[in-house]
């Protein structure tokens, strides 16, 4: 269901807008619910991101964005310094130390 959900949102976004480009950002390091809705703020805080939805299921993020303003660079940047690994972007190593418990991967918690 909640893949259905994700597909009908990026429908109604890209149909909306032919000018709009996506990627998908692996998230391995996500571990909860909290670790989604830290990683979505953090990306649709950036210039161009009409929309970031994560898959926890898949442990990947999908974002919608004006490419004439956003990058997959900045994505994985901003990411990283929420305290998340992005693709091959490791995680800010000081911000990961002041996540919650839940959001840590297991042998750091």
């Amino acid at each position: 269901m909640k893949k259905v959900l994700l597909i009908i949102n990026l429908l109604l976004i890209f149909g909306c807008n032919g000018n709009i480009e996506k990627t998908e950002i692996d998230i391995s390091s996500a571990q909860c619910g909290m670790c989604a809705v830290t990683i979505e703020g953090a990306l649709n805080k950036i210039d161009g991101v009409k929309k970031a939805l994560v898959d926890m299921d898949a442990l990947k993020v999908t974002v919608a964005y004006d490419g004439n303003k956003a990058d997959l660079k900045s994505f994985e940047l901003a990411i990283s310094n929420a305290g998340y690994q992005a693709n091959g972007t490791l995680a800010n190593a000081e911000v990961y130390k002041t996540l919650p418990g839940c959001c840590k991967l297991p042998e750091d918690r």
